[in-house]
């Protein structure tokens, strides 16, 4: 009896182990597949479904698993046509294929669907007939849109780029297979097409300064507006809206050209660097006219900039409780400033000056006596005006700044006029050279 018992288990767990229905309906669905179509299958668990409807869930599933299918197909294509046309082609090309899949999936068949016991599976696919269809015709109406395009963009204009980037991306979705087209009764691939068409425009835009050497003093109101002209090399016709892009070391700035053609920006002097010799590099904005900054050229054009030296005229006047030194300390702290920063002469005669600088320092005692501690103190005050060429620029004072020690009320003083002379080394003078900077 015993061994009948187990003989009835044992059969019962082998039908059981063999009877999957899962594995069963898929194995089904599989024997059904050929290839006029992509398949897709969505099998989700009744467990882990949190949804409303678990219908829908599987549909969009199996929609997303035949696309998928057909994504890898185009990408290898795609890339396939890359490499063999050596096209310069960025990431958002294969997201547009990837939209280019998701918009011509409409005619999704649902071939069957199971409620089982712990999942619930679905069965879809998509005709390769209906879904080249789909695509050969937007294919051909984004030819004839790009066509159109193309017919617009004969100049060198801000317009005529716009239109070929508007071309480009209508066809992009479509060269993972070449576009051949006849036009002027060549046969031609039509993306490579609006490419060469883009740097025969590009070819005939001039870029022109009026002046090619700029020579400026630091320091000193300068000339330092740059004068561009852009014109079309083919007619010399002055070519309005084309946008630029300006360098100097490490600062940019961009402007449009205006109906004449002309560009004019002014050098923003904090911009400059210590060297002697400069590059203005001008370029044409890629990033404006192409959408795509992902371009590696040499400048278009260029200015060179000579930093000459600025002419400097100290006269410094320091007093110490009213005698007159000879040696002073505000002098050798201000010439070191203005050598380590900028190429600079001290000249002797005012009249041979850029910039003159005079400073008036004096000191006063705190007091009669020394203080609680045993100090002395003095204050010391000082005066900087500026003049450019006899015009006045500025006046700044330094005020109460102390001195203090053990011997004497001189000594005090000498100490306030050292330590004037370094706020004004630290504080003043890069506040006047703002000043300076901004007229």
């Amino acid at each position: 009896m015993n061994y009948f018992k187990i003989f009835l288990l044992c059969t019962f767990l082998l039908i059981k182990c063999a009877s999957n229905p899962l594995s069963e309906t898929l194995d089904a669905w599989k024997e059904k597949q050929n290839d006029d179509y992509w398949y897709g299958t969505a099998i989700i668990s009744k467990k882990h479904f949190n949804g409303v409807n678990i219908h829908e869930a599987a549909h969009s599933q199996a929609i997303s698993d035949i696309a998928s299918q057909i994504k890898v197909s185009i990408r290898n294509d795609f890339k396939w046509i890359i490499e063999e046309n050596n096209y310069d082609i960025n990431d958002y090309s294969v997201q547009i294929l990837d939209t280019k899949v998701d918009n011509n999936i409409e005619n999704i068949e649902i071939v069957d669907f199971k409620d089982l016991n712990s999942s619930y599976v679905l069965f879809a696919r998509l005709s390769k007939q209906k879904f080249y269809r789909s695509i050969q015709l937007k294919r051909e109406s984004a030819v004839a849109i790009a066509k159109e395009y193309i017919l617009k963009s004969k100049n060198p204009i801000l317009t005529s780029f716009e239109n070929l980037s508007n071309a480009e991306k209508a066809i992009l979705p479509y060269i993972d297979y070449p576009i051949k087209i006849n036009i002027d009764g060549s046969n031609i691939n039509l993306y490579s097409y609006i490419q060469n068409l883009r740097n025969n425009l590009i070819s005939r835009i001039k870029i022109e300064p009026i002046d090619n050497n700029m020579y400026i003093k630091r320091l000193v109101p300068n000339n330092n507006r740059v004068n561009i002209r852009v014109y079309d090399k083919v007619n010399s016709d002055p070519l309005s809206k084309i946008p630029l892009l300006i360098n100097l070391n490490e600062s940019s700035s961009n402007c449009f050209t205006n109906q004449n053609g002309d560009c004019v920006f002014v050098i923003d002097m904090e911009s400059l660097s210590d060297d002697k010799n400069q590059y203005i590099k001008i370029n044409l904005d890629r990033e404006v006219l192409f959408g795509n900054s992902n371009y590696d050229f040499n400048a278009d054009s260029q200015i060179s900039i000579e930093i000459l030296p600025t002419q400097i005229y100290l006269d410094i006047e320091e007093y110490n409780l009213g005698s007159k030194l000879e040696h002073n300390y505000i002098g050798p702290s201000i010439k070191r400033f203005l050598i380590e920063n900028f190429n600079v002469d001290f000249v002797k005669d005012i009249k041979d000056s850029d910039i003159s600088i005079q400073v008036y320092a004096t000191t006063r005692k705190n007091g009669n006596k020394k203080n609680e501690y045993g100090l002395y103190q003095a204050y010391s005050d000082a005066t900087l005006t500026v003049k450019n060429k006899n015009i006045h620029i500025t006046d700044i004072s330094i005020n109460d700044v102390q001195g203090a020690d053990f011997r004497a009320f001189k000594q005090a003083g000498h100490k306030s006029l050292d330590k004037i002379s370094d706020k004004i080394s630290n504080e003043t003078l890069p506040r006047l050279v703002q000043i300076l900077n901004s007229k």
